[in-house]
């Protein structure tokens, strides 16, 4: 394979299509519910299909960052090398140190191009809330980067999760409502709770990705003075960790469809028939990540074979969540809706 293919960790970026995906279908739900709801002003109208492309572009370009940087930062720090890690593309020399360092002002440089493009075609440069997001993409970029860069690297004192659940959950999430004109007026804090509940769920499964991954790694990064969340906790900790991390994730995102179901179709009960249709409809993805679980459960930290396979298997039943997630949502405004025969 390609070094520089392989240093992109193909299996970590569906977690940046999944958030995205995610956030778009979340406001197609609420964009319906709210049908008052000014989006854009009709000189600025733009396809959501082309915000939705760039957005896919941005975030993929910075995973690749955060993927490239830590590659640097943990061969720089000697990690991958006393832990002999021949599927690093530094550690194993296939990629030099300066090749890599102006392989991510470039990539850097595309994901700040594109963001500000995206910002800027969806019209919300002529507000404050284009300027936030700006700042949020900037705060994007340097996370991207000092995961495991430089002397203070947050990666090493077990602030990567929360890195995590932020910017692979509550912004991707967020951010895409922001860009279709969401959060535009008052009206529209009657489906925050959808958002939050949507963003904070793809943060934590995403945050599982990582876990995984920190799990594998938990003793030459404890060797190596890597202080993880995964070190920090120990092994039985960090799989009850594990555990929570899928089962609120899972829960909260299929919660947030439940809620705008029961708001937008004025039922009288939470629980009804239509919460129980609607677990079945999810329970395949429930039953994989109950078997993902059960696999990194039995594995051993240090098994790379098992863990790796799990850390691919779980990014993509990530995705086929959001995917069936964004399903349901055409499913119910575009043909359950009350507004349709």
């Amino acid at each position: 394979m390609n070094p520089w293919i392989q240093a992109a960790r193909l299996r970590t970026l569906p977690l940046a299509l999944s958030g995205i995906l995610l956030g778009a279908a979340v406001s197609h739900l609420c964009f319906e519910g709210l049908s008052s709801l000014p989006h854009q002003s009709p000189e600025n109208t733009i396809s959501p299909w082309i915000l939705l492309l760039l957005a896919i572009i941005t975030a993929t370009l910075l995973q690749v960052l955060s993927n490239y940087a830590n590659d640097l930062g943990d061969f720089s720090k000697g990690t991958d090398v006393v832990a002999k890690r021949t599927d690093r593309a530094l550690a194993s020399g296939q990629i030099t140190a300066s090749a890599m360092k102006r392989a991510l002002w470039l990539i850097g440089g595309l994901a700040l191009i594109c963001g500000l493009g995206l910002i800027y075609i969806s019209g919300l440069f002529q507000s404050e809330s284009g300027w936030y997001l700006l700042a949020v993409g900037l705060l994007a970029i340097l996370a991207a980067l000092g995961y495991t860069l430089g002397k203070n690297a947050y990666g090493y004192w077990g602030l990567g999760d929360l890195s995590v659940v932020l910017f692979f959950g509550i912004v991707p999430v967020m951010g895409m409502g922001l860009l279709n004109g969401f959060f535009y007026d008052a009206a529209s804090s009657k489906y925050l709770d959808v958002f939050v509940m949507a963003g904070v769920g793809m943060g934590l499964l995403s945050a599982g990705v990582l876990n995984v991954n920190n799990y594998r790694d938990l003793i030459s990064d404890a060797d190596m003075g890597k202080k993880t969340l995964a070190v920090r906790l120990g092994e039985a900790k960090t799989l009850f960790y594990h555990r929570l991390l899928l089962l609120v994730g899972g829960a909260l995102i299929t919660t947030s469809l439940l809620t705008f179901e029961k708001r937008y179709f004025e039922w009288p009960n939470f629980w009804g028939s239509q919460t129980f249709f609607l677990l079945g409809v999810f329970s395949p993805i429930f039953i994989q990540l109950s078997s993902h679980y059960q696999s990194v459960k039995s594995a051993k930290p240090g098994d790379r074979d098992t863990l790796n396979g799990q850390l691919k298997k779980l990014s993509l039943t990530i995705l086929a969540m959001v995917v069936l997630y964004a399903a349901l949502t055409f499913l119910i405004i575009d043909f359950l809706g009350p507004d349709r025969d």
